[in-house]
């Protein structure tokens, strides 16, 4: 580990549950590293009064989550040699590339897949729905862009929005009840709606509560941020997204001293990647996901002695692995590899009664490769061997290996 002392500037909005993580992913980095001496800007109010200039003015580096004037940033950077990490989407595009300057940003992208993938695996709805606030933050394009990408096919998706009026002005900084009860009306139920943040997510509930819309049986809402200030609060507690802020706010510290011990800035923007869901009331699984586990089941049947793998279903279905495995132990108590190994083993006790194959020819044509574990799952399944078995059924015996 370098030893050189380092100043640095950081400033993260600690407003919202966001800004927080971060801020406490930074402070992971930076336990293991007494090296930095920090100085913390935390509000919007602090940059607009010049805090940052003054404070960078003998810092070695800067990591920046607050959006401040790309005039001011760019003269700060020209006259000083700081480094900097930029984690504020809306100047990560003008930054990118610098060789003093890192940008970093969450895959939002993938966020909205992963919402689109979540309600698939709910069942069939009727429409899907994407909520932006008073404005299209770059953020909320890309989730936006994900989810159109990820949601089942053939399915509507009807996008809410009020950035502007037909002269271009900002109508509000808040979402509008009204606009919104009006698009939440004219959606064709059941409907799955993503609000692109928890705040969104809850102008949707309250307006859900506003039109005697039952949630989640004709609207489903999900949200993203997981802000423990806003999901449990509202009165069908919301479903969100724990997104990867604290390890975006590590990953960024490290690229900061990286940065400062002499490194190459990243030619293009690192983007992370990963969530977790919180599942609550405004999207518990209603009698339609039985409809994901028939499918699945319809699937499994056709193709289980084919090679299938689980996580082939998921794909098949647009959903992730781990959420089918959900719904099955939800629904039929067992697992989707239970489920294929089912019908296999089913395939086998039909081939080792109606043919003269083998252990090793049966597995195979039932998609067993490996015969040692078709023999433990034969038997823990049946309580007999399939030597045993067949002689009950047809009284012959199992010609090859020994079961």
């Amino acid at each position: 580990m370098n030893d050189t002392r380092h100043k640095v500037v950081i400033a993260i909005p600690t407003n919202g549950n966001d800004g927080r993580e971060m801020m406490s992913g930074v402070f992971d980095f930076v336990n293991s590293h007494p090296n930095w001496e920090i100085h913390l800007i935390n509000t919007r109010t602090d940059i607009a009064n010049g805090a940052l200039e003054r404070h960078a003015k003998d810092a070695d580096g800067i990591f920046l989550s607050i959006a401040c004037n790309p005039r001011s940033l760019q003269k700060l950077l020209s006259a000083t040699k700081i480094k900097i990490v930029i984690s504020e989407d809306s100047l990560v595009p003008l930054f990118a590339g610098r060789a003093n300057c890192g940008t970093i940003v969450l895959d939002s992208v993938s966020i909205g897949e992963e919402a689109a993938r979540y309600f698939n695996g709910l069942g069939r709805f009727a429409s899907y729905g994407f909520v932006h606030g008073h404005k299209r933050f770059a953020w909320s394009e890309e989730r936006e862009a994900g989810f159109r990408k990820g949601k089942a096919d053939k399915t509507s998706l009807e996008v809410y929005s009020q950035e502007g009026d037909a002269a271009g002005r900002t109508l509000t900084s808040a979402i509008d009840h009204d606009r919104l009860a009006e698009w939440l009306a004219g959606l064709p139920k059941p409907a799955a709606v993503f609000g692109a943040n928890d705040l969104f997510a809850r102008d949707v509930l309250e307006v859900c509560e506003r039109l005697g819309l039952k949630v989640p049986q004709q609207v489903s809402v999900v949200g993203c941020d997981n802000d423990p200030l806003i999901c449990p609060s509202t009165k069908v507690p919301l479903t969100s997204f724990q997104l990867p802020f604290r390890e975006l706010g590590y990953r960024g510290a490290e690229m900061l001293a990286r940065l400062m011990d002499g490194g190459k800035a990243p030619r293009k923007p690192i983007r992370v990647a990963g969530t977790r869901l919180f599942e609550r009331g405004s999207s518990a699984p209603v009698p339609p996901a039985s409809a994901l586990v028939e499918r699945a089941k319809t699937h499994i049947a056709a193709a289980a002695c084919d090679g299938l793998r689980a996580s082939d279903v998921a794909a098949h279905l647009g959903v992730s692995r781990s959420l089918l495995d959900l719904r099955f132990r939800q629904i039929c108590g067992k697992t989707v590899l239970e489920e294929i190994n089912d019908r296999r083993l089913e395939e086998v006790k039909r081939l080792l009664a109606e043919t003269n194959l083998t252990i090793l020819q049966a597995g195979k044509q039932a998609g067993f490769n490996d015969p040692d574990n078709l023999k433990r799952l034969f038997r823990k399944r049946f309580g007999v061997t399939m030597r045993e078995w067949r002689s009950e059924k047809t009284g012959r015996r199992l010609e090859g290996l020994t079961a």
